[in-house]
């Protein structure tokens, strides 16, 4: 194993366990958050193909049980992922606001939503290819739709100088 997935896998467990211990763990998935929003004006999805810890541990430690399958092309659908991206938020903004009233109960929450995440993540792993949860993870839609949102920006802003 290399050592970057090496220590995506120990980022994950730590994360993962080290959150139930000692809730303000969790703070770090606010940290990777927001670190693929800002690595997002550099290129759309940069952080997902070069230091999400989430994606290189499933390419670690899932290739062997999975079973390489496709998955379906609904699971692609922009509005699909948009609509988990907005439910994830949701639940994430209902929770703050009824229980993070110190750093760390926000530190439980963002745990508790990452390791249902990994849950996910890994079940989708097993069934379909390694990186499967990829193709859905609401960090990445966020992603997404920052990156077209800024390039339509950027085109009108454009149409707009070849007007005048």
């Amino acid at each position: 194993m290399n050592p970057k997935k090496l220590l995506s896998v120990i980022f994950v467990v730590a994360v993962a366990v080290g959150g139930y211990f000692y809730p303000p763990v969790g703070l770090l998935v606010i940290g990777l958050i927001v670190l693929a929003v800002v690595l997002n004006f550099r290129s759309t999805r940069y952080f997902c193909g070069r230091i999400c810890p989430n994606g290189a541990s499933l390419q670690a430690v899932l290739p062997k049980v999975s079973r390489k399958h496709r998955l379906p092309k609904t699971l692609y659908a922009p509005e699909l992922r948009r609509a988990l991206c907005a439910f994830m938020l949701f639940c994430m903004v209902n929770l703050l606001v009824r229980f993070g009233h110190s750093w760390a109960q926000v530190g439980r929450i963002f745990w508790a939503i990452y390791v249902i995440s990994l849950g996910i993540s890994y079940t989708m792993g097993i069934f379909f290819k390694p990186r499967a949860w990829c193709a859905i993870c609401p960090v990445g839609t966020l992603q997404d739709t920052l990156g077209s949102a800024s390039t339509k920006d950027n085109a009108s802003k454009d149409s707009a100088k070849a007007e005048s």
